[in-house]
Formats: C-alpha cells, sequence, structure tokens
C-alpha cells in the first residue's frame, strides 16, 4: 500500500472516529437529560425513541461545530505521538469539553453556581465519552499512519513483568 493511501485511509478513519465521538457525546447529554428533567418517567420510554432518532445526529452536528477546533488539536497531538491507548483519548476529551465549556459557556448562569457545576460536569462527561468512542473507531484498530507496530493488535492484558 503506498504511503499516500496510507495517510489517505488514515484521514476518513480519524473523520469516522470523530463522528462517532460527536454522536457518543449527543446520545449520552439526551440521555442525561432525559434523566434530569425527569420526562422519562412521566411517559413511556417508546415516545422517546422518535425523538432520539432526530434530535440526536442534529445535537450531534452542534456539538461538531462547536468542538471542532480543540477537538483537532486533541486529535493532531494524539497521531503524531503515536498514543493508541483509551485513557489518552478519554482525558482528551474531557479536556476538549472543558475547553468548550470554557471558551463558549463562560460561567453565565446562577449566582451560586450549582446550576453551572452540574452543567460543567455534564459536558466533562459526554467528553470523556466521545472521546471512548473515538478510541473505539480510530484509536484502537488502526496501525500507526507512520508504519510502525504495523502489525501488532493493541494488548488486552498487561505484559508480564518478569518476575
Amino acid at each position: 500500500m503506498s504511503d499516500l493511501l496510507r495517510v489517505l485511509l488514515r484521514f476518513a478513519t480519524v473523520v469516522a472516529g470523530y463522528a462517532a465521538a460527536c454522536l457518543a457525546a449527543s446520545l449520552f447529554l439526551y440521555v442525561l437529560f432525559l434523566g434530569w428533567s425527569g420526562l422519562a418517567q412521566e411517559q413511556e420510554l417508546s415516545t422517546f425513541n422518535a425523538g432520539m432518532v432526530v434530535a440526536v445526529p442534529i445535537f450531534a452536528l452542534f456539538i461538531a461545530h462547536l468542538n471542532f477546533w480543540p477537538a483537532a488539536v486533541a486529535i493532531v497531538v494524539g497521531e503524531f505521538l503515536g498514543r493508541r491507548d483509551w485513557l489518552f483519548y478519554a482525558i482528551a476529551g474531557g479536556v476538549v469539553a472543558a475547553a468548550f465549556a470554557g471558551l463558549f459557556y463562560g460561567g453565565a448562569g446562577q449566582a451560586d453556581g450549582s446550576e453551572d457545576t452540574a452543567i460543567l460536569l455534564a459536558m466533562i462527561g459526554s467528553g470523556l465519552v466521545g472521546g471512548l468512542a473515538y478510541w473505539l473507531v480510530a484509536g484502537m484498530w488502526t496501525p500507526d499512519w507512520r508504519g510502525r507496530n504495523r502489525d501488532r493488535l493493541p494488548p488486552t492484558s498487561p505484559e508480564s513483568s518478569g518476575s
């Protein structure tokens, strides 16, 4: 496989991973909203399935648009460092969500900050979920685009210490 094709395939995988991360973060926020608002307890959950099919992808578009630059920085850092572990991408997703909250939310809310904390934690939680979704699609099974460790699968358990 030529180097150009390898880079293009990796780029397509990164885009698919970003799309999966945005969908997962959107779904996480949707489920949190259902639980927080109490709507899920008042009506049947089947009524929310149709709304979820429409609301989650539309909200994922907003997430993808508003988080693009912080996520692009995290993706580039992960690619050039060759990171393939789930913890890096989960933490990076949380940092991206915190950066979004700092840039766009800005702490405009109640004076006591109780509502701010819940919203900030929901955003960071959705970033963690999005980072894990990105890792599942683009970080775990794909080889390094520079060609290192091409035939190696990700570790499933720690190696023995030799003692």
